[in-house]
């Protein structure tokens, strides 16, 4: 993880260094998580995803994100098995901000 966090911090000075701006620029990570990802062939994911498409009729959309969510590396590694994640709320849900929400149609 640190040549990651290194390589951001230089790509993020240079970028910054490069606009020859009379502001100050500086980073600091305070926090860093491993990152997870699944199969889609899992039997689980599978499954899962046959249930997404019998409640709502349409095949779930697949996206890589929820680098908020560093649990599932976790709960994976701490516990031996395997895991699935089922987001449940909408790009316009204001995920982490101050009016975060979630649609009760979503949550049901």
């Amino acid at each position: 993880m640190n040549v990651i966090s290194n390589s951001l911090k230089t790509f993020t000075t240079e970028s910054f260094n490069s606009l020859n701006s009379p502001n100050t620029f500086g980073i600091t990570i305070t926090h860093q998580a491993s990152w997870w990802l699944t199969s889609l062939d899992s039997p689980y994911f599978k499954a899962l995803e046959e249930s997404v498409q019998d409640v709502w009729g349409k095949e779930p959309l697949k996206i890589r994100e929820g680098g908020t969510v560093p649990t599932i590396f976790w709960l994976e590694r701490e516990f031996g098995a395997p895991c699935v994640h089922l987001p449940l709320g909408q790009a316009s849900d204001a995920g982490h901000l101050p009016n975060e929400r979630m649609r009760l149609l979503n949550l049901r």
